[in-house]
């Protein structure tokens, strides 16, 4: 069970060019429910690889700062990989893998909140 806190992202987009940064770099702060990072992460993998994977059943870990400076981290295990193969093969991520079937039994349920939204928006396009 995930802990009820939230989190603090800090979403930065703009160029990668030190003399240009100062000038381009827009920052958003949004503040996340801990719930909602494996949701989003899932939906994430989907629309980056163009909707060919989608890796979900994530099971995962808060971890606490260990020093001056760490910042908070999600550690997820135990993935599901559902991969949709151009050539029909089943069950290329082992036997959990259903491919398509997978994918959309995920998005049949699947509700986007603020992380994911914002997680979608920016970097896939």
């Amino acid at each position: 069970m995930l802990p009820k806190t939230s989190l603090d992202a800090i979403i930065e987009s703009g160029d990668d060019e030190e003399e240009e940064e100062e000038n381009n770099m827009h920052t958003w702060q949004r503040t996340f429910t801990d719930a909602e990072n494996p949701q989003a992460f899932s939906h994430y993998t989907f629309r980056y690889t163009k909707r060919q994977m989608l890796v979900c059943d994530l099971q995962g870990v808060l971890s606490g700062p260990t020093a001056e400076g760490d910042r908070y981290k999600f550690e997820f295990t135990d993935p599901v990989i559902h991969y949709k193969s151009r050539t029909g093969r089943s069950n290329v991520f082992g036997r959990t893998d259903l491919g398509q079937r997978g994918n959309h039994a995920f998005l049949k349920t699947h509700k986007c909140g603020d992380l994911c939204r914002t997680l979608n928006l920016r970097w896939v396009q």
